[in-house]
């Protein structure tokens, strides 16, 4: 997504009402050395259940698992980051995508179908075993997986 104007405010603009299509490609983070000489690629958009690595910031060198996404703002909220207010009350603050690296996929053991096929069309390297999703078969009323 490509703005021409160079005033931040229509620069601020045209993040916020960007489409989803183009959103998912903005939350992109990379991933960290031992999961791209895995998989084969450099960046994947952030999911809720991924581990991730704070490498910029207050929270540097915090891992964490995301508990949510903000796609509006670009922003993830991290379990372990946690600030306490005066009332002594906790909140986990919104933390920029750009600072993070996944460390471990949300569910290694079944991986869910978009991210597999994202990762197969972005480098076409398949590990069988590690991307492998049960398929539905239908017979009757029945539904049992293969």
């Amino acid at each position: 997504m490509k703005v021409a104007s160079k005033k931040p405010r229509k620069q601020r603009k045209a993040l916020f009402n960007a489409k989803n299509h183009h959103r998912s490609k903005l939350m992109t983070t990379r991933l960290a050395d031992f999961l791209r000489d895995t998989y084969g690629i450099k960046r994947v958009p952030v999911k809720v259940g991924d581990s991730v690595r704070v490498i910029k910031g207050e929270f540097k060198n915090f891992e964490g698992t995301v508990l949510e996404v903000l796609p509006k703002r670009q922003r993830v909220k991290i379990k372990e980051c946690v600030f306490d207010k005066a009332d002594g009350t906790q909140f986990n603050p919104p933390i920029h995508v750009s600072n993070l690296i996944i460390t471990k996929f949300g569910d290694e053991k079944k991986m869910d179908p978009w991210r597999v096929k994202l990762i197969q069309r972005k480098e076409g390297f398949v590990a069988e075993e590690i991307l492998t999703t049960p398929k539905k078969k239908k017979q009757g009323k029945e539904e049992e997986y293969i």
